[in-house]
């Protein structure tokens, strides 16, 4: 009866009530007053006239001794203004993070964790479909640093293609928005420690539509940084996924595990080699240019236990086939 009610009192939003952001600023550590800086990247989706939710992307900068990033999801509560002009809202929602924290004698341990992030977030609609939005975040992790980012940005409204129209003699059906795909890619692998060293990543995805917003993958990767370690081996993923611009361009997140061989495994472990399983998120979008081909951008953190992570940012020619 409650969620009926909300209805009825607020209405949907339109079909193209979904926006990309980008905001940058600042980070101020509550702790200790050191400053860095900041940038978000976000998509928020309207389920309601007054309420969304939104996955984005933090960067808090490089403090002192605190290389941090992570995602975030969030619900949202928001005011309209000046006949729909002005957004003025909160949010509140959980942060995974990912802490590169420097040691004596140059060396840094990775630290994964959860924390309580806060928002609050003022945006003005200029002619569709673009907008500006000022924000400021609050995170307060258990065990790790306070902070607070001060940002501003821009963004903009994302058309929605409609679904299919069902075919004679079906019911009602939406569209899958990936049929299957296979794509060999390459690109860069970065190491998330002081120095930021760096080589080469590449492999090849299976990816395969399994409901209108949800994919699952499969994918071979291999990462080779000089002097530190080789990587490599089979990642899983479960995505969600929408499709904009007559269905010309994907966005998309996965989460998943990758296990993996590691033929120079971290010194003083007194092996030649080992077998291990890290976390896998990922940031996708891709553009379709033809009806089978594609192009498509991963960026990927891979999460290990050894304070090896690495981010992954790799480049692909796809051909897709419907299901």
């Amino acid at each position: 009866m409650a969620i009926l009610f909300l209805i009825l009192l607020f209405p949907p939003l339109p079909s193209h009530a979904n926006e990309l952001s980008v905001l940058g600023g600042t980070t101020e550590s509550v702790d200790t007053g050191e400053r860095s800086y900041a940038w978000q990247a976000a998509f928020r989706h309207d389920f309601l006239r007054n309420f969304s939710a939104s996955l984005s992307w933090f960067n808090e900068g490089h403090l002192e001794e605190h290389k941090r990033d992570g995602f975030a999801a969030q619900g949202w509560g928001r005011v309209l203004l000046l006949d729909n002009r002005l957004s003025s809202g909160g949010g509140a929602g959980i942060y995974h993070y990912f802490d590169t924290k420097l040691l004596p004698a140059a060396n840094h341990v990775n630290a994964h964790g959860w924390a309580p992030v806060y928002s609050l977030a003022a945006t003005y609609y200029m002619e569709r479909p673009w907008f500006a939005q000022v924000a400021v975040n609050h995170i307060h992790p258990g065990n790790d640093i306070n902070t607070n980012t001060y940002m501003v940005g821009v963004g903009y409204r994302l058309r929605k293609e409609a679904a299919l129209p069902s075919r004679p003699g079906e019911g009602d059906r939406r569209a899958k928005t990936t049929g299957y795909e296979v794509m060999p890619f390459l690109g860069q692998v970065v190491v998330n420690r002081p120095g930021n060293d760096s080589g080469i990543g590449g492999g090849i995805e299976f990816r395969t539509g399994i409901d209108e917003h949800l994919d699952w993958t499969a994918t071979w990767l291999n990462e080779d940084v000089p002097g530190t370690f080789h990587r490599a081996g089979l990642g899983t993923q479960i995505w969600l996924v929408d499709a904009f611009f007559a269905r010309r361009i994907t966005l998309g997140f996965g989460a998943g595990l990758y296990s993996f061989f590691d033929r120079e495994p971290p010194p003083g472990s007194g092996a030649s080699g080992r077998l291990d399983i890290a976390g896998l998120l990922t940031i996708t979008t891709s553009y379709r240019f033809s009806d089978p081909w594609f192009t498509r951008f991963n960026w990927s953190r891979v999460m290990s236990n050894d304070s090896r992570d690495t981010d992954l940012f790799l480049l692909g020619l796809g051909y897709r086939w419907e299901s």
